[in-house]
């Protein structure tokens, strides 16, 4: 365990001296295999042809022989044969079969091992007839004992050459440790220690005079002139950094003052290009805005007169018909009158309620003043006012934030915004279906105002999310929407509120979030119409998606 543990301390103290010896001893070993190889191979090849040869002589010397006893019927010779050529190297067994069925057997048939078999016949050669066979002789050899021999040999040439070589080894890694490996190992640990402050001491290896001017000698030589090139460029680049030194605080002074001019000028653009994107949407949308409610508004006050009048005649044909009926029950004119007069009142009603809802698309900003009022608590007011809508569908509404918010703004603005977006989900939400849940939620936010308003309806489909700011966008035309609610709404939350509002995406349902501030900035009075409803309108259209 020490030795193993010494093995390990010397591979990491001196690597290559290690290398060294496993090389050596890895191409000593190789070439002592291969020359064992091929001398046990030669051996082998000498074993067998001495077995050879052998037979030989016992086929010269021994087959005439075994037949003429045969011939002659001579158990006892026969027997007395076979055992002397059983005392022959190798033999392990020897066989006779007689061809006048007599049988011959000296030694024992070896079961294992490898084997050399011969069979020879026997003859006997008489001057009349010629050859006679008289049998066949069989005998077998063992190879064992030559293996034998080979395996000793094998375990002296490699015990000898084993010992040669890691003498030879040795030897020579120590003679390379005494040459080259202590110096490599005094020129690492100089390496090692040398540092730039250093630098003048030199590199010197213990060594005879004798080996001066070798390939030592010279990365000495060599190391030594790096050190002191090294010396003389550590002197100039102190002298540099020095200089440099002054350039840098000089150069960071003015890269200081040119940076906080460029940011102080970065800013005044950024504000500025804010400011103009801004005043560019808002005066976009003033003048889309503006030109739609003087349109809508003007086409309403023109239209508003022939359907008055319309409306008029239509009421005193009824009159005028319901009397001829009372006066003639049974005259179907008089019940065609009745009816006809009857859809025409009807029709013109609700012709004349559209035209009041596209006047309100243009209603001027001075029709309320703005007022500090607690948001809150209005929004309670707004939700109390709605209770007889909200009978049937008994919607679930719950407002959230603080207990208090004091605003200055328009009150009847965010009546009417709220007001659209309750009826638009009673109508298109919960298809006045009981059992739906909405939720205000209040945050003040800084300076500015964030009411996100949610329902768990049906949902606005995706393509319709801006869209449903339109002016006539509904999908219940035909149940008498107008789909001019949610335009209204925004014109109020852009305009007379200095406020955004937007349709978000929501896979639960409907979500409307607006950014209000807190506190208007009071504006000249414009002729920008705009949609601005009192509590007493009480969303004529809140109809839209």
């Amino acid at each position: 365990m020490r030795l193993l543990q010494r093995f390990r301390q010397l591979r990491h103290q001196k690597p290559l001296g290690m290398r060294l010896l496993a090389a050596i001893l890895l191409y000593s070993s190789a070439i002592t295999l291969i020359a064992t190889g091929t001398q046990l191979w030669l051996d082998y090849r000498y074993e067998l042809s001495a077995i050879d040869e052998r037979l030989l002589q016992i086929e010269a010397s021994s087959r005439n022989s075994l037949a003429n006893s045969l011939w002659e019927i001579s158990p006892a010779q026969i027997q007395v044969q076979l055992d002397g050529l059983l005392q022959l190297p190798d033999v392990r067994y020897l066989e006779i079969n007689s061809s006048f069925n007599d049988f011959y057997v000296a030694g024992s048939k070896p079961t294992t091992g490898a084997i050399v078999e011969r069979r020879y016949a026997l003859e006997h050669h008489d001057a009349d007839r010629g050859a006679i066979s008289v049998g066949e002789l069989t005998l077998i050899l063992s190879l064992d004992e030559v293996y034998r021999r080979l395996a000793d040999k094998v375990l002296v040439i490699l015990a000898s050459q084993g010992i040669k070589t890691f003498l030879v080894s040795i030897f020579i890694l120590t003679l390379f440790h005494r040459l080259i490996t202590q110096h490599l190992g005094s020129m690492a640990a100089y390496a090692r220690r040398l540092k730039l402050e250093h630098l003048g001491t030199p590199l010197d290896l213990k060594r005879n005079s004798k080996h001066q001017g070798d390939e030592l000698s010279q990365v000495v030589d060599a190391m030594n002139s790096m050190r002191r090139s090294m010396l003389h460029d550590m002197s100039k680049r102190e002298d540099a950094e020095r200089s440099l030194a002054k350039l840098n605080t000089e150069l960071e002074q003015r890269v200081v003052d040119r940076t906080k001019e460029l940011e102080e000028r970065n800013q005044e653009l950024h504000d500025t290009l804010a400011t103009l994107r801004s005043t560019q949407q808002q005066l976009v949308e003033s003048e889309k805005l503006a030109a739609l409610g003087g349109l809508v508004a003007g086409v309403a006050h023109e239209i508003n007169t022939p359907i008055g009048i319309g409306f008029t005649a239509a009421s005193f044909l009824a009159d005028q018909a319901h009397l001829y009926q009372q006066h003639s029950p049974n005259d179907p004119l008089a019940n065609t009158a009745v009816e006809s007069s009857r859809l025409i009142c009807q029709n013109l009603e609700r012709a004349a309620q559209l035209i009041n809802a596209f006047k309100l698309v243009s209603v001027d900003q001075s029709s309320e003043q703005c007022r500090r009022f607690d948001l809150i608590q209005y929004l309670d007011e707004v939700l109390l006012s709605l209770n007889p809508r909200l009978k049937q569908c008994k919607p679930d509404i719950a407002i959230t934030g603080p207990k208090h918010l004091m605003i200055d703004s328009y009150p009847g603005c965010y009546y009417q915004v709220l007001t659209n977006m309750i009826l638009n989900s009673l109508i298109h939400g919960f298809e006045d279906r009981p059992g739906g849940v909405i939720t205000i939620d209040v945050k003040a936010d800084e300076d500015n105002l964030i009411i996100d308003y949610r329902d768990n309806g049906v949902g606005i489909p995706k393509d319709w999310q801006y869209k449903v700011f339109e002016p006539f966008m509904t999908t219940k035309r035909n149940e008498g929407c107008s789909g001019l609610g949610m335009h209204i709404a925004f014109n109020l939350v852009s305009q007379l509120l200095q406020g955004h509002i937007s349709c978000l995406s929501d896979t639960s349902g409907a979500h409307f979030r607006l950014e209000l501030p807190m506190v208007l900035v009071q504006k000249p009075l414009s002729d920008t119409p705009i949609t601005l409803t009192g509590p007493a309108i009480v969303a004529v259209l809140p109809e839209n998606t």
